[in-house]
């Protein structure tokens, strides 16, 4: 076992100070070396604080910008058209590593932890695995095969340079293992933005569901989802509760319906704040917005307390005051939004569209403080609610017994009247084994909507995307070459450093 360790800067200071307010950049910063892990790993604060630290890597990483995809925001096709190249998610790829040798270093090394008892170290391993496994299941899933590191390097430097890519089914094989030691560690209820038991029972039902799309297409894992999403649903631990409370930053923390999400503060820097408000929020004053939404998503989208939570609506007061503001002479200020919005007109739309382009405005993650430094939020970052248990069941049962029973129906049905009214119910046993799994991924889709689940289920379903280019003045709908690029290329400069990389089709 290796004894000495070379730890980044950012993690450096979260171990020897306890401090989480360094930024993105100094992520990047030349790491340098302990003496050896016996003076770093002495206390069981170290291992906690180690932990903390890959956690922030962790969440410091866009992913939206990862997964938009399908119409999702304006004048930035990257995904729908797979026009991506291997220069393109690099720091994603080397992110997710260093978090990864943050992770195995805490595995190898627990035991070297002094005065801590049992539990302690269970409750670190537990989220070490935890994180670990969240890690290498979005890897797989972006990149397909890709090298499974378990062991700690010391050096930074050193970190998969020589590592071949591993077949995904066995990348998976560790991923579920990884998650049931998480599993058989974790408490069933930890702090805000720490896992839980529950956590990776929820996680390990969202494993099962995709292994058994595409690309394995190993069917028999739909049984093993609704089995494990049945253990949450059974112990009636969580409720779906009103839509927009998954968002509201105040009740996030003690929310039922939120499984597993990373914490974000106004306070922290920039790097701690949710990276998704500086990219979807009205802010800086309506005319700079960040990423919009596309409008036939919008005019697609189903009426109801979801769509009022995802967009900004023309009632909104921020939008109603920008509407009817006017001037000293009693002219309205922003005719150009009031004509586009057809205010005053029949047709009005009850949704907010930027004049010019006919996009509308993305709401869902603008509902905690904005930070001193404009794109800070408070707002966490959910990634992964009970909603999506109940649809997870609902699909796999479904297409594990090839039709489905009362508790699917009532299942998506919860969701759906939850999203939009009653009248959205659809009536028991009244659809075949495909039409109702269709309807089930057609909810994901309203459901989920700017929660980074889309890409993944076109993934795994293999739906041909359709997508919108504004040229000249109006959009041009095209259809994607689905599934010809439908991996991210190995970032370039990995392979340049690992020659046992190879790249994938298409690239």
């Amino acid at each position: 076992m290796k004894y000495l360790y070379r730890i980044y800067t950012s993690i450096v200071v979260v171990l020897l100070l306890g401090l989480f307010s360094i930024s993105c950049e100094k992520l990047e910063e030349e790491p340098f070396s302990f003496e050896s892990a016996t003076n770093t790993f002495q206390n069981i604060e170290n291992f906690e604080n180690l932990v903390n630290g890959a956690t922030r890597i962790l969440q410091s990483i866009d992913y939206y910008g990862l997964t938009s995809g399908s119409k999702a925001i304006e004048s930035n096709p990257t995904i729908d058209t797979y026009s991506f190249t291997p220069a393109d998610f690099e720091g994603y790829w080397s992110d997710s590593y260093r978090a990864i040798n943050n992770l195995n270093s805490i595995i190898e090394n627990i035991t070297l932890a002094q005065n801590s008892t049992e539990a302690q170290r269970d409750k670190i391993l537990g989220k070490s695995y935890f994180l670990r496994a969240f890690t290498y299941f979005n890897l797989v899933r972006f990149y397909g095969d890709v090298p499974l590191i378990l062991s700690g390097s010391s050096s930074l430097d050193n970190v998969g340079v020589s590592d071949p890519r591993m077949a995904s089914v066995d990348v998976y094989a560790q991923i579920i293992a990884d998650f049931q030691l998480a599993e058989s560690l974790l408490g069933t209820a930890n702090l805000p933005g720490e896992p839980t038991a529950w956590a990776a029972k929820a996680y390990l039902s969202k494993v099962y569901l995709t292994m058994a799309g595409a690309p394995l297409k190993l069917t028999e894992n739909y049984a093993k989802a609704a089995s494990k999403a049945k253990e949450i649903i059974d112990s009636e631990a969580f409720q779906l509760g009103a839509y927009v409370d998954n968002f509201v930053a105040s009740n996030q923390d003690s929310s039922s319906s939120i499984l597993f999400q990373f914490i974000y503060s106004t306070d922290a820097g920039s790097a701690y704040s949710n990276p998704l408000f500086g990219s979807t929020s009205v802010r800086n004053g309506i005319t700079n917005p960040g990423s919009r939404a596309y409008r036939r998503y919008m005019d697609e989208f189903p009426d109801g307390p979801r769509k009022e939570t995802t967009f900004y609506m023309n009632t909104d007061p921020v939008i109603d005051n920008f509407l009817n503001e006017t001037d000293g002479n009693g002219n309205y200020s922003n005719q150009a939004y009031r004509n586009a919005n057809k205010i005053g007109e029949p047709d009005e739309r009850k949704y907010f569209l930027k004049d010019a382009l006919d996009t509308g405005f993305i709401k869902k993650y603008t509902y905690g403080s904005q930070g001193a430094e404009g794109d800070q939020s408070d707002q966490n970052l959910v990634m992964f609610r009970y909603a999506e248990v109940l649809l997870i069941y609902a699909e796999a049962q479904n297409l594990a017994d090839n039709g489905a029973n009362n508790l699917s129906y009532e299942l998506i049905n919860s969701v759906r009247t939850r999203g939009r009214d009653e009248a959205a119910a659809i009536p028991p046993m009244s659809l075949s084994t495909s039409e109702f799994d269709k309807m089930v991924i057609e909810e994901r889709y309203w459901e989920f909507g700017y929660e980074m689940k889309r890409w993944f289920d076109v993934l795994r379903k293999e739906i041909p995307l359709t997508f919108d280019i504004y040229t000249s003045g109006e959009y041009e709908e095209f259809t994607s070459a689905f599934p010809d690029r439908y991996l991210f290329p190995i970032p370039q400069r990995e392979i340049e450093l690992n020659p046992s990389l190879t790249q994938n089709n298409g690239y």
